[in-house]
């Protein structure tokens, strides 16, 4: 072989490489695990110093308008509130003019429903002093499925009320304006008990009588319709003023200054020197202050009752998955007060008997008082000439039952009876003279919420979950902390072998 040759032709020769491993996922890993075990020693010494839940709750005082609490008490469309009206009609109205009857009987109609929209709007916060003003817009909505077929055609009959309440009204009054109101009843060709239907009584009521009257002294007749539901939603708008704020805590969150601009019910003037009929520290019932207990006591104001009443604690009640706090309207809510000066709903025409409160300044002045349905608790010396009243505690007192932490209305039902108070009468006619001495149901009305919407409450419910978990998360919050470095550990150290092992390569 020729040695040139083989000087000449070189074979290549394969060397061993030393290669370094993959340390991506490595580096990747050791940087995630050691990341969170710091955050989760952050998150638990956080939740160490501050509770979690107390947060949410201090956060909801701000009412922040972003956030899902100021939106669920803004819009209530997915709320439903029923308002069901119970009529009591008259079933021997002619047998008690002819003198046949001494009591008048009464029979309650099958009740007629709707649906109570509440709308607030106008929100204004006044930040120099931690107050909330906003207005609230309420009306109702007629529900066809819930009544009876042709329920607001059917015919009634009821005493006038237009007639007797303006003779009750006047009876201290000179025995010539008397006959002038004898005289306007007889030229109008109108009756003690008026025929109608339930549409008309509710909505469209415009007795002879008043238009008579209107169309002789028209001051003498503030409203020609006095239909009892187009009275009571005659003002569309109601202007609130509230507080909120961590600046008045928990307790009186939510709480009222001023309704229509005025510490007081309207009708009731401090300038005027009328009594004070407080509505300070009260709620429209929308939502009340957080964390209640058994001492708290929740002050209702509703403008058809025409006063703030108070209910108090009765009990834990489960409604669905949750757990709230039942406070009921007390029996003696109604009753006289032994300070006869701070008595503002003692009546103003004639001293009304315990178990009954005066709504006259809410509705022209005429002689209306307010009780529970049926009388219910009350026996009143005045309805010996009244029959058909049956109540029944279940169906006839007031409660909410409201959730403790957050102070939201879980159900709530609020009833009320609305009657003619008449004094004992003198000067008038016959017939109308025969009313003297009684207190004449109208009718009663409820307002019920029966539950929330769901969304709303799978959320309470996650808010019960973290208070059960929070004593524990912490340590949980630590225990992950360590857990999570020693995974960062161990890779760690498995990274520095791979970096200091040489991998052959195949020849």
């Amino acid at each position: 072989m020729d040695v040139k040759l083989l000087k000449v032709k070189q074979f290549p020769i394969d060397l061993p490489v030393r290669r370094k491993p993959s340390n991506a996922k490595a580096l990747c890993l050791i940087s995630l695990t050691t990341t969170l075990s710091i955050a989760c020693f952050i998150l638990g010494l956080f939740c160490h110093v501050n509770k979690p839940t107390q947060l949410i709750l201090n956060d909801r005082l701000t009412m922040r308008d972003f956030m899902p609490y100021f939106r669920w008490w803004k819009d209530t469309s997915d709320v439903l509130v029923t308002c069901r009206i119970f009529i009591f009609n008259v079933t021997n109205s002619k047998e008690w003019l002819d003198g046949k009857d001494d009591q008048l009987h009464l029979e309650e109609v099958v009740p007629i429903v709707y649906r109570e929209i509440l709308v607030h709007d106008n929100v204004t916060f006044h930040e120099h002093n931690s107050t909330m003003s906003y207005i609230t817009r309420r009306h109702l909505e007629f529900l066809p499925e819930r009544n009876a077929p042709g329920i607001l055609n059917k015919t009634i009959i009821v005493p006038n009320t237009s007639l007797l309440g303006v003779a009750a009204r006047m009876e201290n009054d000179f025995y010539f304006i008397k006959k002038g109101l004898n005289f306007i009843y007889s030229i109008s060709g109108d009756s003690v008990f008026s025929n109608m239907t339930i549409y008309d009584y509710l909505w469209n009521t415009k007795p002879l009588f008043l238009q008579q009257a209107r169309s002789i002294i028209p001051s003498m007749v503030p409203a020609e319709n006095v239909g009892i539901l187009s009275t009571m939603y005659e003002d569309p708008e109601e202007h609130v003023n509230v507080r909120y704020g961590r600046h008045y805590g928990n307790e009186q969150f939510f709480m009222m200054n001023t309704y229509e601009y005025e510490p007081t019910v309207p009708g009731f003037s401090l300038a005027r020197g009328d009594c004070f009929a407080s509505i300070v520290n009260s709620s429209e019932g929308a939502t009340y202050s957080q964390n209640l207990n058994e001492q708290s006591v929740l002050i209702y104001w509703r403008k058809t009752l025409c006063r703030a009443v108070p209910l108090y604690f009765d009990g834990r009640v489960q409604r669905g998955p949750l757990i709230g706090y039942k406070y009921s309207l007390p029996d003696s809510s109604y009753d006289r007060l032994a300070n006869s000066t701070a008595d503002c709903y003692k009546g103003q025409y004639t001293l009304l008997e315990d178990g009954c409160t005066d709504v006259s300044k809410c509705y022209h002045d005429v002689s209306l008082a307010a009780t529970s349905p049926h009388f219910y608790a009350r026996n009143f010396t005045n309805a010996h000439k009244i029959t058909g009243m049956k109540p029944n505690r279940e169906l006839h007192h007031s409660y909410t039952i409201v959730d403790p932490s957050f102070g939201i209305p879980l159900d709530q039902s609020a009833r009320t009876q609305t009657n003619l108070v008449i004094p004992k009468l003198s000067g008038y006619a016959s017939e109308i003279r025969q009313f003297s001495e009684m207190i004449i149901p109208m009718f009663w009305i409820e307002y019920h919420q029966k539950e929330l919407p769901i969304y709303i409450v799978r959320t309470l419910q996650a808010f019960y979950v973290i208070r059960d978990i929070e004593p524990y998360l912490p340590y949980a919050l630590y225990l992950a902390c360590v857990l999570l470095l020693v995974v960062a550990f161990r890779e760690a150290a498995r990274f520095n072998i791979q970096q200091s092992r040489i991998v052959p390569t195949k020849c």
